[in-house]
C-alpha cells in the first residue's frame, strides 16, 4: 500500500509538515496505520540531503530513521567504490545498500547481506528500482554466509555495527559486530582483499595494530568533516601501510597520500607568521602528518603544538585552506588593547579565551 501513488503523493507532500499534527489527524487511507505513514516521512525527510538519488527516485520504499542514520552517505559511499574494483565483492553487512548500489557500478556481481530479514527485502526492492540488476541481496547473517561458502570473491567489505543491543554507541573495534580482529582470518580465507570501515574517531595506529596485513588506510572527508576510516588488508601483505586522505567539497576533491614511516622521519622548520596562513583540512589533520605537511610543501609551522603554516609565497593545491595574513600582533594587553580598539576588560576576555583554547581567530 506504502508504494501507492496516492500514498507516495501524500508523503512527499508532507516532508515538511508538523508531525505531531498528523498523528493527532490519522492516517486518511483505510487500512494504512498512520505510525507506518510518518516512519515513510522520517525516513524520507533524513534522506534528503544524506542520499539524494533515493530521495529523487519514485517507488522507493524507507526503512525506519535509525536505519539512515546508520548507512553511509551516498557520497561517502561513491568515494569509497572508487578505492576498489574487480569481478566480485561480498557487503557482509549490507544494511540499506548504499554502499552495495556504489560497488555494483565497479564490480561484475555483488552479494549484500543483511541478517535484519524486513531490512533486506526492503534494500532488494529499492536496488531493483535503482537498476542494480547484479546484486544478489541475501537475508543472512554475512559470518554464517561466509562459513558455508564454496566460492571465493576478490573483495570482502565489512560495516560493523558500531551499536550495541541497547543501541548505545560503541567506538572500540573488539566491541563492534562483527568483530574483525577474531574474524579477519575467515575473511582473508575467502578473499585477498578487505575493506573494513571503522569509526572516525578511532586512532589510526591501534587500527593498524590490532588488523592484520593493512596496506592502505583511507581517511574519508566529506565538507571538511571526516565521515570514514578505511583499513585495506590485503593477503600476504607486509609492509608498512600508505594513508590516503581525500576532502570532497563544492570545489573539488583534495588528496594528500604518505607512507606511514616518513612522518616520523620527517622535520618541520618554524618561523613567525609570513603573509599567508594554511590550515590543513579535517582528513590531513586525522592522518597525522603535521611533519610532512611542513616538509612537503616548504611550509613554516608556526609552534611544535599548534598545526598552523604560514609562507611568503602562497601554495596553490594546499589539501586545506589558505588565508592572506593581514596583520600580526604581539600577544601582549596593550598591542591587543590597541589593535583591537577595546577596553581592558575586552583584552582580559581575550586572553581567557586564548589561555582555554577558544578563540575563532589564530592572531
Amino acid at each position: 500500500m506504502l508504494l501507492n501513488t496516492e500514498i507516495q503523493e501524500f508523503i512527499t507532500t508532507h516532508l515538511n509538515s508538523n508531525i505531531h499534527e498528523l498523528i493527532l489527524k490519522g492516517s486518511p487511507f483505510e487500512g494504512l496505520d498512520i505510525k507506518e505513514l510518518i516512519e515513510q516521512i522520517e525516513a524520507k525527510k533524513k534522506c534528503e540531503a544524506k542520499l539524494n538519488t533515493w530521495f529523487d527516485t519514485p517507488g522507493i520504499y524507507f526503512p525506519n530513521k535509525l536505519n539512515i542514520e546508520q548507512t553511509s552517505s551516498e557520497t561517502a559511499a561513491q568515494i569509497k567504490s572508487g578505492f576498489i574494483q574487480g569481478e566480485s565483492i561480498v557487503d557482509l553487512t549490507g544494511g540499506f545498500g548504499v554502499d552495495s548500489y556504489y560497488f555494483s557500478k565497479r564490480f561484475k556481481t555483488v552479494i549484500h547481506c543483511e541478517m535484519d530479514a524486513k531490512l533486506a527485502q526492503i534494500a532488494a526492492h529499492n536496488l531493483n528500482v535503482l537498476g542494480a540488476k547484479n546484486i544478489t541481496t541475501l537475508a543472512k547473517d554475512g559470518l554464517e554466509f561466509l562459513k558455508s561458502c564454496s566460492d571465493t570473491f576478490d573483495w570482502i567489505y565489512i560495516d560493523p555495527s558500531r551499536r550495541d543491543a541497547q543501541k548505545n554507541k560503541k567506538f572500540l573495534i573488539e566491541d563492534c559486530s562483527p568483530n574483525v580482529i577474531t574474524n579477519q582470518d575467515l575473511f582473508l580465507k575467502y578473499a585477498k582483499n578487505v575493506l573494513i570501515k571503522m569509526s572516525p574517531m578511532l586512532d589510526i595506529s591501534v587500527g593498524i595494530t590490532a588488523l592484520k596485513h593493512v596496506k592502505t588506510v583511507y581517511i574519508v572527508a566529506v565538507k571538511n568533516e571526516v565521515k570514514e576510516l578505511l583499513f585495506h588488508q590485503e593477503k600476504n601483505f607486509k609492509d608498512l601501510a600508505t594513508i590516503h586522505t581525500i576532502n570532497r567539497h563544492p570545489k573539488g576533491d583534495e588528496l594528500f597520500s604518505f607512507e606511514l614511516s616518513t612522518e616520523g622521519q620527517a622535520a618541520a622548520t618554524f618561523s613567525t607568521p609570513k603573509t599567508y596562513l594554511y590550515e590543513p583540512n579535517a582528513a590531513v589533520m586525522k592522518s597525522g602528518a603535521f611533519k610532512l605537511i611542513s616538509q612537503k610543501f616548504k611550509l613554516n609551522k608556526l609552534d611544535q603544538h599548534t598545526h598552523l603554516y604560514t609562507s611568503d609565497d602562497k601554495i596553490a593545491k594546499f589539501p586545506g585552506k589558505v588565508y592572506e595574513i593581514s596583520n600580526s600582533y604581539l600577544y601582549q594587553k596593550k598591542s591587543l588593547k590597541k589593535a583591537i580598539g577595546g577596553s581592558e576588560s575586552q583584552c582580559k576576555n581575550t586572553e581567557f579565551l586564548r589561555k582555554n583554547g577558544n578563540s575563532q581567530n589564530p592572531f
